[in-house]
Parts: structure tokens; C-alpha cells; sequence
């Protein structure tokens, strides 16, 4: 927006500059006076700095960045709802709520100088709100986690039974026999939770959105199963969505990670008489980064949860939450082979989400895994990609 403004004023002020003056109309002096074109093209400046960036999703007037630095050396958090930081921000960083660019959820920027996360250092971000950072330079060496824990959301995700990509519930036919949750979609659809002696498995999250992401936002929740007799299981919830903007480098060094996976859904209850299927894993989010040089010898990992199993004699095994690995999220495991099955894997680079293991008579499905979410790399001069998962989308902006 802002570069594409500064283009337009260049191209008036040449305008105006090379207007045709006719002969004999110089104004001052003579033909004499007025000093020869230049032969060739016109040297510009080698040093001269290149135009401001345009920050995708940030509006113009919100693009400042910070004025002092941000060393986090251990265990930390952003509560992007209550804009908040586990401790107290130094001099000239600062976090706060401001409209996303062009539509979409409200962004929480943090500013900062120099942001460094060192090796070993786990930095959770949750709340309603995505997570910006806009830096001059950026360096990762431990992990920023935006993902989802289970049923609660990472910054931005959505929650349980939410979202575009929402799963669907599973049903229930007769007494017994439960479907499990429809996994949450997003850059895929979700799995479909397992079915079992006529109850349908609910409908997998529709995938939804552009691979660009011209709108930030986090990843969607699964769907349920039926609670009849038992305390009801909770789904898994949208991984959230992380953006860093730097104005020189982005750089997430060896053993270093930025996460986005989505919530495993919890596993079927075991109550009296009574044995519930499983429910959907969340959605994997959103990881977007924008900087002239992005260096990823780390993991970018945005994959969805793995749906809970269905329960029998036991209680259905909880689906994991989507990590930061290449590898599918498991799903949990069946209470037991008489009447639970399996929650499915969710989705990752090695593969898409699954659906729910299905069961007969009087029995308890599993629920859907969780589809993967969307990674953005936009780069003026160099970007290596390394391990993402899924692949990355990369363009030069």
C-alpha cells in the first residue's frame, strides 16, 4: 500500500519534470543558458536504501516497529486477548490490539527491535487474537508455539465445534451406537469421524481460504460426538496463527521451531452402561513470515490434531496435538475391541488427516484427524525453505 502510493508519486513528479517546454519560451536566458541532456542512462546510487515494505495484513499507518529489543532466554507467553506478556516488556517494545488490514480478526502486533528466542526457550501464544511481530531482525533459536493444547485454542485458533472448517458431530442410532467428530478443515478438509451400526460419523471441516492468505487467520475446531449417559468428551481446537514481519532478516537456526498444530480430540467416555465414540481433531493454523532474507534451518509446522478414540471396557485414547514434526498427529486408541476403534491421524507432510476407525453393533467410532493448516514465506532477495510441514507456499513480494 504503502510502496504502490511513493510508485505513484514517482511517476507525477517525472511527469511534471520532463513536461515539453516549446522553442523560443526558455524563460530565462537563451538556447546557451540550458545545459546539454545527459549522454546515457542516469547512475543512481548503489547505497541508497530500497522503498519501504508493504507488511501484508497491516495497514499502513500500523506499520512502525519497535525501539528496543526482546531477549526471551527461558520459558515465557503472550496472552493475545488480554495483550499481555508473561513479564515485563523493555523499554520501546510494545503489544497491542489494531485492525487487520483489509478485514479479518483483529491482530495483536507485538514491536519490537531485535526479537531472539534462545535455544531451549518454549514461547506459547494463546488468546483470541493472531500474533504479529514486527521486527527489524528476527532469530529463533528455541520454539514459538502457537498451537493448540487439546481443547484450548492457540492465538487466534478457533475453539472446539468452531470455525470456518469446523467439523460436524457424530450421531447417535438406538441405545448404543455413537459416530465419532468430523476432524477440522483448512488447507484440506478434516477426516471423517468413523461411523458404527447405522449412526453416521460427522462430516469432515471443509477446507477454506486462498494458499496466499491474503486474510490471517487461525485454524478450526472438530466436531463432537454424543454425551447421552456420560460426561461429554471435549473435541480438539484450531491451532492459532503466528505472522513475523522483519525488516532486514528472519532466521530460525538449527533445533530451533514456529508451530501452529491443531488440538487433539479427547476420547470417548466410559460410564455405566454406557461408551461414547470419539471426537474430531482441530485444524493446524496459519504461519506466515515476510523479511528480504527468510533462513529456516528449523521446522515450520502447522499440522492438525489426531481425533480421540472411541471407547469400550476403557476409556477412548485422547488424539495428540499437532507438533512440530513432519510426521501425522496420532490418533487415540480404542477403549477396547469389543465395541471402541481408533481416532484417525491428523493431517501433516507425510499425509492427509484420516478418518475415524468405524465399529458394528452397539459400537463406539473414533473421530476425524485434524487437516493441516497453510505456511507463507514472502522474500525480496533469498529464502530457504528447509523443513515444513506442509510444504510452504513461497513468492518474492
Amino acid at each position: 500500500m504503502m510502496a504502490f502510493m511513493r510508485r505513484s508519486l514517482a511517476l507525477l513528479w517525472m511527469s511534471a519534470a520532463c513536461s515539453f517546454v516549446p522553442a523560443g519560451d526558455l524563460g530565462v536566458g537563451d538556447d546557451d543558458d540550458v545545459p546539454p541532456p545527459p549522454d546515457g542512462p542516469v547512475a543512481t546510487d548503489p547505497d541508497a536504501a530500497p522503498p519501504p515494505d508493504d507488511i501484508v495484513h497491516v495497514a499502513a499507518a500500523d506499520e512502525a516497529l519497535g525501539e528496543g529489543d526482546l531477549v526471551i532466554g527461558q520459558d515465557a507467553s503472550f496472552d493475545t486477548s488480554e495483550l499481555l506478556f508473561s513479564s515485563e516488556l523493555p523499554a520501546g517494545v510494545t503489544l497491542s490490539a489494531v485492525a487487520q488490514d483489509g478485514g479479518g480478526p483483529e491482530l495483536a502486533i507485538l514491536r519490537v527491535r531485535a526479537l531472539s528466542i534462545a535455544a531451549g526457550a518454549i514461547v506459547r501464544a494463546t488468546g483470541s487474537r493472531p500474533l504479529v511481530v514486527l521486527a527489524e531482525s528476527v532469530t529463533i533459536a528455541g520454539t514459538l508455539d502457537a498451537g493448540a493444547r487439546a481443547d484450548v485454542p492457540g492465538a487466534g485458533g478457533a475453539p472446539p465445534r468452531d470455525g470456518s472448517g469446523k467439523g460436524s458431530d457424530g450421531q447417535r442410532s438406538g441405545l448404543y451406537a455413537d459416530g465419532g467428530g468430523g476432524g477440522g478443515g483448512f488447507a484440506l478438509a478434516g477426516g471423517r469421524g468413523g461411523s458404527a451400526d447405522g449412526a453416521a460419523g460427522g462430516e469432515p471441516g471443509p477446507a477454506h481460504g486462498e494458499p496466499m492468505m491474503p486474510v490471517l487467520t487461525g485454524g478450526s475446531g472438530g466436531g463432537a460426538a454424543s454425551s447421552n449417559g456420560c460426561d461429554a468428551s471435549s473435541p480438539g481446537a484450531g491451532g492459532g496463527a503466528v505472522q513475523i514481519y522483519a525488516r532486514t532478516t528472519i532466521s530460525i537456526v538449527a533445533g530451533g521451531a514456529i508451530t501452529a498444530g491443531g488440538g487433539g480430540g479427547r476420547g470417548g467416555r466410559s460410564c455405566t452402561l454406557q461408551y461414547l465414540a470419539g471426537t474430531g481433531g482441530g485444524s493446524g493454523g496459519a504461519i506466515y513470515l515476510q523479511a528480504p532474507s527468510i533462513a529456516n534451518a528449523g521446522v515450520l509446522a502447522v499440522n492438525g490434531g489426531g481425533g480421540g478414540g472411541g471407547a469400550s471396557s476403557d476409556h477412548g485414547g485422547p488424539g495428540a496435538d499437532g507438533g512440530a514434526a513432519t510426521t501425522r498427529a496420532a490418533g487415540g486408541a480404542s477403549g477396547g475391541s469389543t465395541y471402541g476403534a481408533v481416532g484417525g491421524a491428523g493431517g501433516a507432510l507425510d499425509g492427509p488427516p484420516e478418518d475415524g476407525g468405524g465399529q458394528g453393533t452397539f459400537g463406539n467410532a473414533g473421530g476425524g484427524g485434524g487437516a493441516p493448516g497453510r505456511i507463507v514465506l514472502r522474500y525480496r532477495t533469498g529464502v530457504t525453505a528447509g523443513t515444513t510441514s506442509p510444504d510452504a507456499m513461497t513468492a518474492p513480494y
